[in-house]
């Protein structure tokens, strides 16, 4: 059981984002979601979206899944119920596969529920 414990994980074709400049492209799936990019810097993730600049602190989970944090307060009154209880979630983006450029991910809310996947392409 170890040893095909320890070959899924060398197996698996992953690591951080490097510092740099990239654009979300989602799966087809998802592909009416809103468009953004972002740029890392360090442990921080500037989000760029609908010409609005926001910054996360990158909370490592492990060599190819992260979170975000960030301070900002959020208006509840105008979420419905759904969104207000997927803000008390802590999403994370797990990163399953690497090629060149291009980091495959699935965000996710917990091991059965995913926000959305698709890839991250570094510029």
């Amino acid at each position: 059981m170890f040893l095909v414990s320890l070959a899924s994980v060398q197996a698996q074709n992953c690591h951080m984002l490097k510092d740099g400049k990239y654009r979300v492209e989602y799966d087809s799936v998802f592909k009416n979601y809103p468009k953004y990019s972002f740029e890392i810097k360090g442990n921080v993730y500037y989000k760029f979206e609908n010409e609005i600049k926001r910054d996360f602190k990158i909370i490592k989970i492990s060599d190819c899944s992260f979170s975000l944090e960030n301070d900002e307060i959020i208006d509840e009154s105008k979420l419905t119920d759904l969104q207000k209880m997927l803000l008390q979630q802590k999403p994370y983006f797990e990163i399953y596969k690497v090629e060149e450029n291009e980091y495959y991910f699935i965000c996710r809310i917990d091991l059965h529920v995913q926000c959305y996947s698709g890839k991250f392409i570094r510029e």
